[in-house]
């Protein structure tokens, strides 16, 4: 399969953090937060679009997402559909008549944003994002506790408020 004629698709293209100057293509409203490259692939799966998923790869314009987020998707638009890739999984009708044709790139960005919330590989992922989360902020106050038990034990005598430095003559 040649792919090098597929439109891209970057995770900035859809992300309701960046700004139009940092790559966005959607409006904020029909964006979501921190999307990546494997989610956009999950969403293009279940419309059955033929893709290809590059995660090495990195969004010129935004040079946060080239170390943070890295990816992107290239997306078959002229093609026909895919079998179903994903089995077990039956469409509704209502999904197979959006399936395919989109007027246009935006379009097709706007459906993949409508999709990526509900998918099983997001819930897992913020999940555990918030368990890391809590659990740094637990380490943290533990830290924090301990330093105060630390200084607070030590006896020592309290430090002088004199300047340092050199005397002026």
């Amino acid at each position: 399969m040649d792919w090098s004629n597929f439109n891209v698709i970057y995770p900035s293209y859809m992300d309701s953090n960046k700004t139009v100057k940092m790559g966005r293509r959607i409006s904020s409203t029909n964006a979501i937060p921190e999307p990546t490259a494997q989610e956009i692939g999950e969403a293009l799966r279940v419309l059955r679009i033929r893709h290809v998923v590059q995660p090495y790869k990195g969004y010129s314009r935004d040079a946060e997402s080239r170390w943070d987020n890295p990816g992107r998707v290239r997306v078959d638009m002229k093609g026909d559909l895919v079998p179903n890739l994903m089995p077990g999984v039956t469409s509704d009708d209502a999904l197979m008549a959006n399936i395919g044709q989109f007027e246009n790139k935006k379009d097709l960005l706007k459906e993949i944003a409508r999709i990526i919330p509900n998918l099983n590989i997001r819930v897992q992922r913020l999940a555990e994002k918030k368990r890391m989360e809590e659990e740094e902020r637990r380490k943290e106050k533990e830290r924090l506790l301990a330093k105060s038990k630390a200084s607070s034990t030590s006896g020592s005598k309290p430090a002088s408020r004199k300047k340092k430095g050199k005397k002026k003559r």
